[in-house]
Order: structure tokens, then sequence, then C-alpha cells
């Protein structure tokens, strides 16, 4: 019976840890809708990230992230208040995070409308080494939004991480606390700009099992409880003989 058990449990830990694999292998950032933080100005909330094409080119793409010594810029990102953050700074202790998204692009005449092609955060540790990094989802990409709010320092959508990145972000951060964030984004169609990216501490998407991986565990428990009542049979007809 002990051997059984222990079978069971190694079975049921495999089995798992396959499901795991299964959802986690990617880390996502998926869009959760309009945003309801319209903070007064810029500077009042701790954006990470501003990016602005030059001249009447209308293709944003630029980054931020960290280096061990200092952050570092990319493409078409605005240095003044363009900088990673730490986890506390943000207030951020676990995978639940919201990526808070401003379009700043002149009413009228259907500017005020972009399409985000890509947004990537990355957290990296203290010598610059990037320990998580979460892109768009494929089903998100390429998603037309409309400017809601008025000017800079609003948010006007609000982008999340999936249920399996949220957990992979709060491991990363309950093995080291002190990780700073760094954003990096792809947009379309911009006649305006910038562009901001803040990001803080929120509810993330509820987590749904992978049918895949249930249909996979609920098959090898089943499996395992036949040859245990197999085996308890065979054992009692033996005894009666």
């Amino acid at each position: 019976m002990h051997k059984i058990m222990t079978k069971l449990a190694l079975c049921f830990g495999v089995l798992i840890l396959l499901g795991l694999t299964g959802t986690s292998a990617r880390a996502d950032i998926v869009f959760v809708g309009p945003s309801t933080d319209h903070p007064t100005g810029v500077g009042v909330v701790p954006t990470i990230l501003s990016i602005q094409s030059p001249g009447s080119n209308t293709h944003e793409v630029g980054g931020v992230g960290y280096n061990g010594h200092a952050d570092f810029t990319t493409g078409d990102a605005i240095r003044g208040n363009t900088q990673t953050r730490s986890a506390s700074e943000l207030g951020i202790s676990g995978g639940n995070v919201a990526l808070h998204f401003n379009i700043n692009e002149p009413i009228g005449g259907g500017r005020s409308t972009v399409v985000v092609n890509n947004i990537t955060l990355n957290a990296y540790d203290s010598s610059g080494h990037v320990v998580f990094t979460a892109s768009l989802a494929p089903a998100n990409r390429g998603i037309t939004l409309t400017m809601l709010g008025n000017g800079q320092g609003t948010a006007d959508y609000i982008f999340s991480l999936d249920a399996a990145s949220a957990a992979q972000l709060s491991a990363a951060l309950a093995a080291n606390p002190n990780l700073r964030f760094g954003i990096s984004a792809d947009i379309s169609q911009a006649q305006g700009g910038p562009e901001h990216f803040y990001l803080g501490a929120g509810a993330g998407p509820t987590a749904v099992p992978e049918p895949a991986s249930m249909l996979l565990l609920g098959s090898g428990l089943a499996g395992l409880a036949a040859a245990a009542r197999k085996r308890r049979k065979a054992n009692k007809e033996s005894s009666e003989q």
C-alpha cells in the first residue's frame, strides 16, 4: 500500500509539473480594459517609459532598461521622466501588477487612435540581469486603442500579467524584492505623443486551469486508482486460496 501511495504521489507531482510547464513557458501581458485611474499632471505618477517618434514618423519604438550601474534607453524613448523603477518604489510585492497606458494624441480627424503592436516588461536584478520578462500576448498584438483621457498624466487603459506570468513574477520578487522594472513598447499610427507607461500594484486576471493539463491529471489519477484496485483484488484472492 505504501508503494502504491508513493507512486501515486510521484505521478501526481509529475502531472502537476507538466501542467505548469505547459502554461508558464511563455510569459504574457494581457489587455484588461479602460482605466479609471486619472491622476492629474505629469510627474504625479511614477512613469517608466515615454516614447515619441521624431518628425512625421508615425511608428514609435523604444524602451528603458537597467545595466547594473545606470538606466539605458533605446529607440524613441524620451529621457526626461523615462527611468526604471524599483519594486518598493512602485508598491509591488507580488505578481499582480497593473501596467497603465496613456495615449497622448491630437483630438480630431481620427488622430486620437493608436495601434499597440507590442509591450515588454522586464525585471532586472542589481547586476542588470533580466530575471523576468513578459510581452504582449499574441492575441492582443495589433490592438487599436482610442484616447479616453485628455493630455498627459492620465491612464487610458490597463494591461496586466496572465495568471502563469503573475506566478513567475511573484516567485522572482520573493527571491529578490529589490528588482527594478523597465518597459519597451512598439506603437504605430501615432500622430502626436508622447505615449506614457507606468506600473503599479493591481489585481491580475483570474487563474483558469488549462483544460489539457487538467485532463492529463485526471487521466493519470484514474489510471493509478484502477491499478490500486486491481492489486487489492489480486491480494485478496491470493489470501483466500
